[in-house]
């Protein structure tokens, strides 16, 4: 490129021999040369040399050794550049936040151009300074390229204009070399950016700069490499080398020089900008590893809020306030992410780094926000949403109606924030499953003491929790819970929350002693249940939660739970304060509150509260209005009393119903899976409960059916009701097959509907609600016909509550062209759908026919027939006329060529504005068109929801009936027996199954087992044949380890559970009286989080059992106390034994290796099979054993007795563990033996010598008469009360305990007198 005037170089200059004509002059009088290798010419090498001595080399080490300690005097941080050929095209390298070379600035391509750009948002934006990250000891900031300039300030190739006057003399600075940053390099006169040694040549001739390659390096200095050079002419040596530099920095600097100068001054000036970002603090100014440090916010300086350009301000007011969420903001037809979260964007996924608007930024195409999104929701992150809220039409017609500087930014809002349990996106959900958001809110008892003891009632909760994909609100109270949190522990394992917001205050991140104080208290011997709540503030709430409360809370909920704090009152509202922002908010217009809202204001504060936390969290998401505005509150029970089975925490995880845990060595379904193939089951769905129930085939079907499985039935009636209905489906195989295929295809309505109902309802999921309603309804009717006849009551039902669709769907239906509307995925309504819509097409219409008319009057007046409308450009409906044709002069001429010439005539300019602003409003109308439609179909929700939900039941009959089915023979409809006020329950199962278990090794080799506990008739004293001829409601299981007891306590609690869900039994035969609850003790476990050993977990867990069992309940206990020694464990194991057969009366299993507590149960002289306990009846898993190879044969058989040993030694040796240290331990166990049978022998002489009087009363015996006259005492002490309270009848004609619910509960008693008188007639011999 031919060099613009005022860029050469003196003309005496080129004769001179300085070195430094290699690399400012280019040679006069040759064309320019292709630059080569710097490997190719090494001989040009000599040449340079042979112009260099010692004495040059010395003169240039002085110069630059005194430029730079000028510059460092100066105190400048930042190099200025060289003068370079004008032709010389700049590329900022972007740079890594480690100041690693990342690529080109240009890497986002159309992302950055200007014209995404309607801000104005800075008033300078340097263009030349390399972009580099700021590394974690300095926030350096450094400008972009000019592409990237919101200004549009771009260099062209055009000779520039005149140079500005030349400021006071300054010693010009070269460039930095790319990827480098300023400073670095050697040590010494030629180490740093800034040092003449590292200034950038340029190739004989050429147009562009080299890579600035270091000066040192040309002259061959050690450790650098040469490149090639153009030799210039070198035949003067006039001027000393020192004048010739000065002339050369003391040239008068061009406009490009300008810009770099400002450049650099901008760099460091942003430097300064942005120094708070080094300490973080929240708005409260507390750092990060400060008690109370609220990461949500943060603080920014006065100063530097007036140093914000418009744009920075609008960005930082929303950042400030959401700091630790991404945020992406929206900036033309790209989101872009700035400062952190540009960081995060870099390192986590790998997105170009650049620097835009004085921050650091990444960005992604508008097309792609969703999949960006799910990657970093995926990753653990919160992504908020800032959306442009005016079009740039809008923004010009607002600029012109206003003088403001802040006006001519575009109007940007934050439209939501994105979190892991708030989800409410189609494409952003990836289970069908529901994923809830829960509030919570703990109060203490008025004047209750902290350190109250065990047992007694520890706090009240509120509990709110939504499933924001369905708008379905719950509300919950627990009341006087224990100290083990029981209530709260099983609502959290139902529920299994993704997010928890608390009252900040209490327990939990950001307080004064954080999760993991529990264990370092109990590792000095201190007590860490001191932390509990007190004062007036934890009466209602505001004080926060304990530190039991936020133990059970980390113990219980998953790993990756969200944990949000709110400050109490302003954040998380009191009641008074959720009254009065939920009435000013209008959520349900001039109407009244939801019935369960309601009754939360009159009668339930904590519910309530826990509600106004919940929905003040979902304010600040930007999703209170759609999801509130709804409706769908309901209260929520976690123990469902009278009308479920209650399944408590443990159980749900004992029982492996959601979840496996393969730690577990008792856990049958995880060995199972293991022996198959299956590999490891942790925490998954294969290998439960509920993935052998899962048959549904719609996503609100398996939402249903999963509430089914945490509340089975309890009431008999409703039990046989649904028992029917699967038999019915199971009954006729082809009628399944065909509603199982036609629910297959139907969208997930439930959700559909709520996202329309918000407005937010992608065009492509509304149709597919009307195509999936239609379809339903169109199921539904078919099933009427077909089978309506022969359905069995609840099926009839369902079929008949089904409400008329047709009606409604047909008016939508013909609302909109459809076929456009999956095409195209746009709405446009039919004519005389939508009076607006027709209203702009009428404006438009008339309009066109003016044009229309107008046209044709000129071709009539100028007699032209070719006279036509021309759109060029913005400039639409030119007259397009000849050349030849002669205007008048108020016509104006907007552009012509040598034949035809383009006019406007005065009525057209006007008219064509008009049209523009009729097409706009039209576009505008369309665009809400969508809302108003769904505001529309929104009227017919509840009639909606009613068909979702008959076709949701349905699709669980279905399913359980394919569940059914697939168990395997034997598999029956269980008989479910009425209560008719037997004392206790009954159970019996024929050839009973694992339902899982037997699934994964195979029914036939899997070995069955019959049950039979308590009696069928309220009169009878047999248990109901082979063999079983007693009343026994409990069995005291033994036999050797891996022989099979944990599996058999499993397997009847299934069993009793899928015939109360109304399932089918893998069983020969099943007949059971319906329990109330369920109770499970299985497993050894420890909770290191809660601070809590394996025994104090067994203790808490039986703890709970002998507080809230029922004779109706069903209750299994493996191997209790075997966390403590042989003698403690034994005893505590026969208290509670003791207690569950003779005060409670309740079913259940008793699994033990204690084989002197088997022994003692026994009656004298009745053989190994029966019991000194009426209730209790022996039972050992049957083995073969070979003592001389230590092998034993599981042969997993149920049989009356008691084991004769644990072959803990024959298992050891299976195990792998060497045979001498079996046969040692065998020893040692004959031993021990032996010891104990002689001492049970020489107390057995003692009592046999005595006369009758001298003989001891069993210890059984005389724990009975004790307990007898203290329940004597308690029932004394409330006989005032009613029946109902004393231990008469309660509610529903069951027995309450004795004293009555509340003084049993006060005293920590729980005895019913049916079953104590029942033991002491069976025990006492008649006579005596």
């Amino acid at each position: 490129m031919p060099q613009p005037q005022g860029s050469g170089t003196p003309k005496g200059a080129r004769m001179q021999t300085s070195i430094f004509s290699f690399f400012a002059t280019p040679p006069p009088s040759k064309a320019p040369r292709e630059r080569k290798a710097p490997d190719s010419q090494d001989d040009l090498l000599d040449e340079v040399g042979a112009l260099i001595d010692d004495d040059m080399l010395a003169e240039v080490v002085q110069v630059e050794t005194t430029l730079a300690l000028a510059e460092r005097d100066r105190g400048c941080a930042a190099s200025r550049p060289s003068a370079m050929p004008i032709g010389y095209k700049r590329k900022a390298a972007q740079m890594d936040v480690d100041g690693a070379e990342a690529g080109s600035a240009d890497d986002l391509g159309e992302c950055l151009s200007s014209d995404d750009d309607d801000d104005g948002d800075d008033d300078y934006t340097p263009e030349v300074v390399k972009a580099q990250g700021r590394s974690a000891g300095s926030r350096r900031r450094a400008a972009v390229d000019s592409d990237d300039d919101d200004d549009a300030d771009t260099e062209t190739d055009e000779a520039p204009p005149a140079p500005p006057s030349p400021p006071a003399p300054t010693q010009a600075r070269p460039t930095p070399a790319r990827g480098k940053k300023p400073g670095s390099g050697r040590s010494g006169a030629l180490s740093s950016g800034g040092s003449l040694a590292r200034m950038r040549f340029s190739t004989a001739g050429s147009s562009a700069s080299s890579e600035g390659t270091p000066l040192a390096s040309a002259l061959g200095l050690p450790g650098t490499k040469v490149p090639s050079l153009s030799r210039a002419n070198t035949s003067s040596e006039s001027a000393p080398l020192l004048q010739r530099m000065q002339s050369k920095l003391q040239a008068p600097p061009t406009p490009t020089d300008a810009k770099r100068a400002r450049a650099t001054a901008f760099a460091k000036k942003n430097e300064e900008r942005y120094a708070w970002l080094e300490d973080v603090r929240d708005a409260q100014q507390v750092r990060p590893d400060e008690p109370g440090y609220d990461k949500r916010t943060l603080y920014i300086p006065p100063d530097a809020w007036r140093q914000f350009s418009p744009f920075e301000r609008q960005y930082w007011e929303i950042k400030s306030q959401h700091w630790d969420t991404v945020v992406f903001f929206k900036k033309g037809k790209f989101y872009e992410l700035y400062e952190n979260d540009a960081t995060i964007a870099h390192q986590e996924f790998d997105l170009k780094l650049t620097d835009r608007v004085n921050m650091r930024m990444a960005g992604v195409p508008e097309s792609s926000f969703d999949h960006w999104v799910a990657q970093f929701l995926a990753k653990g992150h919160k992504v908020a949403r800032v959306d442009q809220m005016e079009s740039r039409l809008a923004k010009d017609m607002r600029e012109r109606g206003s003088s403001k500087k802040g006006d001519s930014l575009v109007v940007r809002e934050l439209t939501g924030v994105l979190t892991a349990g708030t989800l409410v996106d189609p494409s952003l959900l990836t289970q069908d499953l529901a994923t809830y958001c829960m509030a919570i809110v703990e109060a203490a008892r008025e004047g209750a003491a902290a350190d109250a003891g065990p047992g007694a009632a520890s706090a009240s909760f509120g509990i709110a929790f939504v499933d924001t994909a369905t708008a379905q609100f719950h509300l919950c109270t627990i009341r006087d819970d224990d100290a083990d949190r029981s209530g709260l522990e099983t609502l959290l394992v139902q529920v299994n929350p993704r997010e928890v917001v608390y009252v900040r205050g209490g327990a939990g991140p950001g307080r004064r002693a954080g999760p993991g104080l529990a264990a370092g208290a109990l590792a000095k011997g201190n007590s860490v249940d001191g932390a509990e709540l007190s004062g007036p503030d934890s009466w209602d709430g505001m004080a926060g939660i304990s530190q039991g409360t936020w133990r059970t809370l980390k113990a219980t909920c998953g790993p990756r739970t969200e944990w949000v704090a709110l400050a109490p009152r302003t954040e998380f509202w009191d009641v008074p304060t959720a009254k009065r922002e939920i009435g000013q908010a209008g959520y349900f217009g001039s109407g009244s509150w939801p019935p369960a809202l309601q009754h939360a204001l009159e009668h339930d504060a904590l519910a309530l509260t826990a509600a106004g936390g919940l929905l003040s969290y979902l304010r600040s998401l930007k999703l209170d209005a759609d999801l509130v505005s709804l409706g769908n509150f309901a209260p929520y029970a976690p123990m469902q009393h009278g009308t479920a089975l209650v399944l408590d925490g443990p159980t749900l995880s004992n029982l492996d119903i959601f979840t496996v845990s393969a730690e577990d060595s008792s856990n049958p379904v995880a060995a199972a899976a293991a022996a198959g193939g299956a590999g490891r089951v942790s925490g998954g769905a294969e290998g439960t409960l509920f993935s052998l129930l899962n048959q549904a085939r719609t996503p609100f079907g398996r939402r249903l059916l999963s509430r089914w499985t945490c509340h089975p039935l309890q009431r008999p009636a409703a039990i046989n009701a649904r028992l029917d209905a699967v038999e019915f489906f199971l009954r006729d195989g082809d009628l399944g097959a065909s509603l199982a295929d036609a629910l297959t295809g139907l969208p997930d309505l439930e959700r559909g509907l709520s996202r329309i109902h918000s407005g937010r309802c992608k065009v492509p999921d509304f149709l597919a609600v009307l195509d999936g309603l239609e379809a339903a309804g169109a199921l539904v009717d078919q099933l009427q016909r077909t089978h309506g006849d022969a359905a069995p009551a609840r099926v009839g039902a369902l079929l008949s509550a089904l409400p008329a669709l047709g009606g409604i769907l047909s008016e939508f239906r013909a609302a909109f062209d459809a076929g456009l509307a999956a095409s195209e995925g746009r709405l446009l309504p039919f004519p005389g759908s939508d009076q607006p819509y027709d209203d702009s097409m009428a404006a438009i219409t008339a309009l066109d026919e003016w044009f229309e008319q107008h046209l044709r009057e000129n071709r009539k007046r100028f007699g032209c027939a070719s006279i036509v409308y021309k759109s060029m450009g913005k400039e639409h409906y030119q007259l397009e006329m000849p050349a030849s044709v002669a205007v008048p002069d108020s016509y104006f001429r907007l552009s012509a060529t040598k034949a035809v010439s383009r006019y406007w005539s005065p009525e057209l300019r006007a008219k064509a504005q008009e049209r523009a602003e009729a097409v706009e409003m039209q576009s505008m109308v369309l665009d809400s068109y969508q809302s108003r439609l769904y505001a529309r179909f929104d009227k017919h929700y509840s009639v909606a929801m009613k068909a979702v939900s008959v076709v949701a039941e349905l699709d669980c009959l279905r399913a359980l009936a394919a569940a059914s089915g697939s168990l395997g023979a034997p598999a029956c409809r269980p008989t479910i027996l009425e209560d008719n006020g037997r004392c206790g329950g009954y159970v019996e199962f024929r050839q009973l199954r694992h339902p899982c278990v037997a699934l994964s090794v195979g029914a036939s080799s899997f070995v069955a087992n019959d049950i039979v506990l308590g009696r069928r008739h309220a009169t009878s004293n047999g248990g109901g044949g082979d063999g079983e001829d007693d009343p026994a409601s409990m069995i005291l299981l033994s036999g050797p380890n891996m022989g099979g007891k944990s599996t058999l306590l499993r397997q009847l609690c299934l069993g009793v559970l899928l015939a109360q869900l109304g399932c089918y039994v893998p069983a020969q035969s099943a007949t059971i009286v319906p329990v109330d609850r369920l109770f499970t003790r299985i497993g050894a476990r420890d909770n290191l989080l809660a601070g809590r050993s394996t025994f104090m977990v067994e203790m808490a867990e039986t703890s709970t059992i002998l507080r809230y069992a029922t004779p109706r309940s069903l209750v299994v206990l493996d191997e209790l106390g075997r966390g403590t020694s042989t003698h403690d464990g034994e005893a505590v194991a026969f208290g509670v034994l003791h207690g569950l057969c003779s005060r409670l009366g309740c079913l259940g299993f008793f699994s033990t290796h204690y084989g002197l507590l088997a022994e003692s149960l026994l009656a004298p002289g009745a053989g190994r099979g029966a019991a000194v306990e009426p209730h209790l009846r022996p039972m050992y898993m049957a083995c073969a054993v070979s003592e001389d190879e230590h092998r034993v044969t599981f042969l997993y058989r149920l049989q009356r007795g008691v084991a004769s040993k644990s072959h803990g030694m024959n298992v050891a040796a299976m195990a792998g563990v060497p045979v001498s240290i079996v046969r040692r331990a065998a020893a040692a166990a004959e031993r021990f033996e032996q010891g104990v049978k002689r001492r049970q022998q020489h107390i057995e002489r003692g009592t046999d010598s005595g006369d009758a009087g001298a003989q001891l009363v069993p210890l059984t015996l005389q724990s009975d008469f004790a307990n007898l006259l203290r329940m004597a005492a308690l029932q004394g002490g409330g006989s005032s009360s009613s029946s109902s309270d004393g231990g008469g009848p309660a509610a529903g004609g069951h027995e309450a305990p004795i004293g009555g619910a509340c003084r049993a509960r006060q005293a920590n008693e729980n005895q019913y007198w049916s079953c104590i008188v029942d033991h002491m007639r069976r025990t006492i011999p008649h006579g005596q």
